[in-house]
């Protein structure tokens, strides 16, 4: 094997490592669908509490629908700041994820800290061009005891 097949064949492999179907290209991700943007738009904010990408990932007629914020792409990220300098060890793990179109589901588990039982969440997004440009969401507290033996997720 001569030295361009090998790394030819490196760099293969280490671009089938990249998460979510993300390429990234003079540091801008391009995702291959509408479940990939959300996902790694939701983990780098709400897992990685990188608001940075707020900036470049929210469109900028940004619709909320979720009574606790604003409309607008600068409302959504002072209140998710806040949110996240209030609860710096808050976490909120993805348990299942879909698309339908244009519109992407995440149910998660919110946890304000390791010892709080949290609260199970779905949150919609809407995404065009690569954006996400609308939100609903909705979070029920997880009870101490439940009728089920079933959990929440």
């Amino acid at each position: 094997m001569n030295k361009k097949s090998i790394i030819l064949g490196l760099t293969l492999a280490l671009v089938g490592c990249l998460p979510m179907g993300a390429s990234f290209a003079a540091g801008t991700p391009h995702f291959k669908n509408n479940k990939a943007v959300a996902e790694y738009f939701w983990n780098e904010v709400f897992n990685k509490h990188d608001t940075a990408v707020i900036d470049t990932m929210v469109g900028p007629k940004y619709k909320q629908h979720s009574p606790e914020f604003a409309d607008g792409k600068q409302a959504f990220k002072d209140g998710v700041s806040g949110f996240l300098k209030a609860y710096p060890d808050s976490t909120a793990v993805i348990k299942h994820i879909g698309a339908d179109g244009d519109l992407v589901f995440i149910h998660n588990h919110i946890k304000l800290n390791k010892e709080d039982r949290g609260q199970a969440a779905v949150d919609i997004f809407r995404i065009k061009d690569g954006k996400i440009v609308e939100h609903w969401d909705v979070i029920q507290d997880i009870p101490e005891k439940a009728a089920n033996d079933n959990t929440m997720f």
